[in-house]
């Protein structure tokens, strides 16, 4: 992504601060991410905070976010960003680890959805770059401690939703359950039609799910670069110009 402003339909982030940018894995997971029954949500992992942005548009007026982002830049610019947002909900910055959020007594038990974009790289070549390994490696939030960390944070019934890369989902399946999680959806996210699933996004409830969880595909491209399928156009129109 380009350097500068990132411009959605309804609001503006600022990303020169942030190590990453604006990028396809968040824009989907905000958009996909259910906000029922959500007013108090926390970003694990919050960048520059768009991604908890995208769903205070869709959220009530009386939602509050809190973005914990352990990288001092990008938590700096997440805040800035927050206080510029545009909706009636209610958002806050915090730098350091989803692990020492969940020890927060005011937050500990508190929350209704965990959203994690999180770093999900794992044993692959590293940047010189000591943030951008921040936002990419797991070396400082490891998939277990990103779950344990959730299910502290959680009320009971609340919801944890992520996006991995598909060559991990068989781990996270193992994972989430282990704390007390269960299933609702899985969606395995395709580039093109034609290839096999990069991402997948999963949603969980900490407890007992009403029902088994449901599996479903998104295609994001047809069979060439900008030739977006409809399903996917019909994911991102609430926020993305030119849709």
């Amino acid at each position: 992504m380009a350097r500068g402003p990132f411009h959605f339909k309804e609001f503006s982030v600022e990303q020169d601060g942030a190590a990453m940018k604006v990028g396809t894995d968040g824009i989907v997971l905000g958009c996909w991410t259910p906000v029922r029954n959500a007013r108090r949500v926390l970003d694990a992992g919050s960048g520059n905070g768009y991604v908890g942005i995208m769903l205070l548009q869709r959220m009530a007026a009386d939602a509050r976010l809190l973005g914990i982002e352990i990288e001092p830049s990008a938590a700096e610019q997440s805040a800035e960003n927050y206080l510029h947002q545009p909706f009636a909900g209610k958002a806050r910055a915090w730098e350091g680890s989803v692990q020492d959020a969940a020890e927060q007594a005011g937050w500990s038990g508190h929350m209704d959805l965990v959203i994690s974009n999180p770093p999900f790289f794992r044993d692959k070549p590293k940047s010189p770059i000591r943030a951008r390994n921040l936002a990419r490696h797991d070396d400082t939030l490891p998939m277990g401690a990103l779950v344990k960390a959730s299910a502290g944070l959680l009320s009971p019934g609340g919801r944890l939703c992520t996006i991995w890369p598909a060559d991990r989902e068989e781990e996270w399946n193992g994972w989430a359950p282990g704390y007390g999680f269960s299933i609702l959806q899985t969606v395995r996210v395709r580039t093109m039609r034609h290839l096999s699933p990069k991402r997948i996004l999963s949603e969980w409830v900490l407890g007992e799910g009403s029902s088994p969880g449901v599996t479903a595909e998104l295609i994001l491209e047809g069979t060439a670069t900008l030739d977006y399928t409809e399903q996917y156009l019909e994911l991102v129109r609430p926020y993305l110009r030119g849709t």
